[in-house]
């Protein structure tokens, strides 16, 4: 899915969840949104696949559990009769526990229940228009991860954290990615230039760039 999806032209919604209220807090987010178009919502995985099928949405919104499915096995499906449509995972699972492996299943984002209400329509359309949602956190674990394979081999091993992004870091790398100013970041995340200069400072120093243009063009290119 692109940036089409627009108010003239909503994208389709189908949700997946055993908890009615669940289903109907989603529904409710998603008829408020004009860029979304709210076609359907289903109990079990089975019932789910019937509206995929029927509808062919360009997003499903699914748990990890219902009433007839479990855990992985859930996104598995879903992803596989989505493909190559858009799957979001709203859980009450950690993040940090299943988070990874959703998206290596396909899935294009991953939302906690607890945030749902403030942040399910902006996780929804960022994934719609061709992006991942992911929080802080998962963000950071992810990088991390990244960091730690292509770090060169030649290079003296780094001490035990050194490599480790902060959610806070990872937060600032995004917004040297969208062009904001130390200034206009320190707004952002409302906190003093100063705090923002140490936060560049440090990851400069766990990524080993040299200087702000080097932090700008590797914010650039890997997130």
């Amino acid at each position: 899915m692109s940036s089409e999806v627009s108010a003239q032209n909503p994208a389709s919604v189908v949700v997946i969840d055993d908890h009615d209220i669940v289903r109907f807090g989603l529904e409710t987010l998603i008829r408020q949104c004009p860029e979304l178009r709210f076609a359907g919502s289903a109990p079990s995985l089975h019932e789910g696949l019937e509206l995929i099928r029927v509808h062919a949405p360009a997003l499903v919104i699914t748990d990890m559990g219902t009433g007839d499915s479990h855990g992985l096995d859930t996104v598995r499906a879903v992803v596989a009769a989505q493909q190559p449509r858009a799957t979001l995972v709203v859980s009450m699972q950690d993040e940090l526990l299943y988070g990874e492996q959703v998206l290596a299943l396909g899935a294009r984002g991953y939302l906690m229940k607890e945030s749902a209400h403030a942040l399910a329509i902006p996780a929804a359309l960022a994934v719609l228009h061709g992006g991942t949602w992911v929080s802080p956190r998962l963000n950071a674990k992810l990088l991390n991860r990244f960091l730690q394979r292509v770090r060169p081999a030649a290079t003296e091993p780094a001490h035990e954290g050194e490599m480790e992004l902060t959610p806070r870091e990872i937060e600032v790398l995004q917004l040297l990615k969208s062009g904001r100013t130390t200034k206009e970041i320190a707004r952002v995340l409302d906190l003093s230039i100063r705090t923002v200069d140490i936060h560049r400072a440090n990851i400069k120093r766990k990524l080993r760039l040299r200087t702000g243009a080097e932090l700008i063009a590797y914010a650039s290119s890997r997130l």
